[in-house]
């Protein structure tokens, strides 16, 4: 037996999980060797690495306050909102950066959320951050993203704040915080647009 057929033979062995690590671990050594590649193959890693968020069980969801809806953003076309505006309805809420992996790792599957739902009127949502207009106006753009970004005017209120991003939460009509999540996750999945869809 040569090599290449070894080689072969020792790769069908391998497990799925055996061969996603392996995967990453060359594309962590090529982030070291290259640092130029850093940002694309840490955005890989954490896209190859999510899964699908869980909701908050009924029973220890927690209802925000009137205080916590007052949060003033603004469009990208220069409108100013506040999210007591969107009181009553069911509002997806990321907070996020241009320079976050995994961040933009997610960002992808946001708009793949987006897509499925934003016909339903009664589902908002806040992609905030506190860059830059022309940082995020430019990210957009060269990624083609549709979804829509507000950029924070005030500070974020108790419920929402985070020492880390990305950061995700779903507030429901009620008030209730039905979702949390820290870090990269893949939002498109059947069961998140079903949690968005029932809340209604």
């Amino acid at each position: 037996m040569n090599i290449k057929e070894k080689a072969q033979k020792y790769w069908k062995e391998k497990t799925v999980w055996t061969k996603i690590s392996d995967f990453i671990f060359i594309a962590l050594i090529v982030a070291l060797i290259f640092p130029a590649s850093r940002m694309q193959v840490l955005v890989f890693v954490k896209q190859l690495t999510s899964f699908s968020p869980k909701a908050i069980d009924k029973e220890e969801r927690k209802a925000i306050t009137i205080t916590d809806y007052d949060w003033t953003f603004e469009t990208l076309d220069g409108k100013i909102h506040n999210m007591k505006d969107y009181a009553g309805k069911t509002i997806f809420i990321n907070q996020w950066a241009t320079w976050c992996p995994p961040c933009v790792a997610e960002m992808p599957s946001i708009q793949k959320l987006y897509d499925q739902v934003k016909t339903n009127p009664k589902i908002v949502f806040v992609i905030i951050t506190n860059e830059k207009k022309e940082i995020v106006e430019a990210f957009l753009k060269k990624q083609g993203y549709t979804f829509p970004v507000v950029l924070a005017r005030t500070e974020t209120p108790k419920a929402f704040d985070s020492e880390s991003i990305p950061v995700t939460f779903v507030v429901s009509p009620k008030g209730e915080i039905v979702l949390k999540e820290y870090g990269s996750r893949k939002w498109h999945g059947e069961e998140t647009v079903k949690i968005l869809n029932s809340l209604n």
